[in-house]
């Protein structure tokens, strides 16, 4: 075949995959433009839980463990655990690429805390590869983020709510 023909071949090729994927944009809109109620629920439960999980990962203001591009060690671990002990979440700041995704930083940070003594329910509550940012919790921190109870309120979110609650009597 000439070198034109082959160019048209090439083009209705393109102009066929693009209209495909068209068509299967245009049909997920469709489908997901129609919820039903249980959807919509767990859509604003999910967007609750996201706003706590914002709210949990800013009431932690900064970093209490660096790993650098030499990787884990179990004095890391140890300090994680120490931490954990101190604190109900914790952010650990990953310094390398070199040593994995965050994801197999996280298990063996996890492995190596357990090791020295913490529990094996630790849990990962976020990952923020932008930020190369792993944030640890106590066994159950998770759940407490869910239900809106983590982060605790502010004293002044408290006297604001005492301050409601006398309103109301």
């Amino acid at each position: 075949p000439s070198s034109a023909s082959r160019l048209l071949v090439t083009i209705s090729s393109k102009l066929s995959s693009t209209t495909t994927t068209t068509t299967t944009t245009t049909t997920t809109t469709l489908f997901s433009t129609t919820t039903t109620t249980e959807e919509k629920k767990e859509n604003e439960e999910d967007d609750s839980t996201t706003k706590n999980m914002e709210a949990a990962w800013r009431w932690i203001r900064k970093p209490l463990l660096s790993i650098g591009g030499k990787g884990a060690k179990t004095s890391h671990g140890n300090s994680l655990r120490q931490l954990l002990d101190a604190h109900t979440c914790v952010k650990v700041k990953v310094n390398s690429q070199n040593i994995g995704t965050l994801e197999e930083v996280f298990e063996t940070l996890k492995e190596l805390a357990v090791e020295t003594g913490a529990s094996k329910d630790v849990e990962l509550l976020q990952i923020r590869q932008s930020e190369n940012m792993i944030m640890f919790g106590q066994p159950g921190t998770l759940n407490l983020i869910q239900k809106g109870e983590y982060p605790p309120l502010t004293k002044k979110q408290q006297r604001e709510m005492e301050e409601e609650e006398d309103v109301d009597i």
